[in-house]
């Protein structure tokens, strides 16, 4: 057996994020030699993943990196310290679905992660990227059985809630505290009464600010299991990725642990967004993903009423956007007409004003005649009167 190099080590550690791609290394090398190695390769993974974090602090604390996107639903603030978190309709309907700016903004990948510590549960990770490519976010989608706290059911004018999700959860990697989840290790899949409204949960921050440090951290719990990479030409926007999280979400509005709970939701998204956009590439086709103690929870009939409902959607927001960008250009000509009767009759008016002035100037011209000619016809009667009385001086 040679000794594996620590490049090699690294290289692997680099592109496996929860280290398994190490682990299957490590069987091929010399457990005197890897150890090491291994430490080090970690080590030094966790000290670039730590300056990859600070350095675009440092630059914003400086005023040197640009400012953050101030698209509400998406992107957060790099100073913020807490994600944010609230339920997928809210997220999508008030947040997502009508801001156009979220058209332009990529769905670069599409992570599936498997939580079994605590209680199996699965969630998806998305990173979407601004319009201007300068900055990306982190989208967390997931399923549980229940609402828990119902500021996650609120989202003001801003688009946004103001409550931090805490690090550690007992339902789910994300879910705060209080939701019921995805603890089917507790859970009887014989019980009859494990039926609850569900509740599709929606948490994002932008990539390297403090929030999505606490992101990640929580995603270290999890195994990331397989993703999708979508090419950069047909890459699905943040517009519509939401709406797919919105259907498939409102597809199966109750919570079973036998079938519609976080497997078959992340499995039909999954699924969905490959049948959707072909030109996604998987790269772990075979996984442990969509089971439950290695039992497959199938979602095939699912993705295929959420594909057939998500175009529908899409078809009539499509529609919906053509007829306000109609209504608009309607708005914007009748503004523009309204903008030049306006001006006509301010030209009119100026023009009118000038007219007066004029005529107002000729009356003056007038005045200053007629007083003029008055003024001389005063002055000759008084010479006439000069003249006159001169005679009748001389015969005295």
């Amino acid at each position: 057996m040679g000794v594996l190099s620590l490049a090699a080590i690294v290289q692997a550690v680099e592109f496996d994020g929860q280290g398994q791609a190490v682990k299957r290394l490590l069987h091929s090398s010399q457990p005197s030699t890897t150890s090491s190695y291994m430490k080090m390769a970690l080590h030094e993974k966790t000290m670039f993943g730590t300056l990859r974090r600070i350095f675009p602090r440092l630059l914003y604390m400086f005023g040197l990196a640009p400012e953050h996107p101030k698209i509400n639903g998406l992107f957060t603030a790099y100073e913020r310290s807490n994600f944010y978190y609230l339920s997928v309709e809210p997220w999508y309907l008030n947040c997502i679905r009508n801001n156009p700016d979220t058209w332009h903004c990529s769905v670069v990948e599409a992570a599936w992660y498997k939580k079994q510590n605590g209680g199996e549960h699965e969630f998806l990770r998305f990173d979407i990227s601004s319009p201007d490519k300068r900055h990306t976010c982190i989208v967390i989608a997931e399923r549980n059985g229940g609402g828990g706290n119902a500021n996650r059911d609120r989202c003001d004018s801003t688009g946004t809630t103001d409550t931090g999700a805490p690090i550690d959860t007992v339902s789910g990697p994300v879910t705060p505290l209080g939701a019921t989840g995805d603890s089917t290790s507790k859970l009887s899949l014989t019980s009859s009464s494990s039926l609850w409204v569900a509740d599709g949960l929606i948490s994002y921050a932008t990539l390297d600010s403090r929030a999505s440090a606490q992101l990640e951290h929580i995603l270290k719990k999890a195994t990331r299991v397989c993703s999708l990479t979508f090419s950069e030409k047909a890459r699905p926007s943040a517009n519509e990725l939401a709406t797919l999280l919105y259907l498939a979400s409102k597809l199966q509005p109750t919570y079973t642990v036998t079938s519609t709970q976080c497997y078959w939701f992340v499995d039909t998204v999954f699924t969905a967004l490959k049948s959707l956009f072909e030109d996604a590439e998987q790269d772990i086709v075979i996984h442990r993903g969509g089971t439950w103690n290695g039992v497959p929870i199938y979602a095939k009939e699912s993705v295929k009423e959420v594909c057939g409902k998500y175009r529908e959607a899409r078809a009539a927001l499509a529609l919906e956007v053509e007829e306000r960008c109609r209504l608009e250009r309607i708005r914007i000509q009748q503004r523009q007409w309204e903008r030049e009767q306006l001006q006509a009759a301010q030209v009119r008016a100026q023009a009118a004003e000038e007219i007066a002035q004029r005529e107002r100037e000729k009356r003056l011209a007038a005045e200053d005649r007629a007083r003029a000619a008055e003024e001389q016809i005063t002055r000759l009667h008084k010479v006439e009167e000069v003249w006159r009385a001169v005679p009748s001086t001389q015969q005295f």
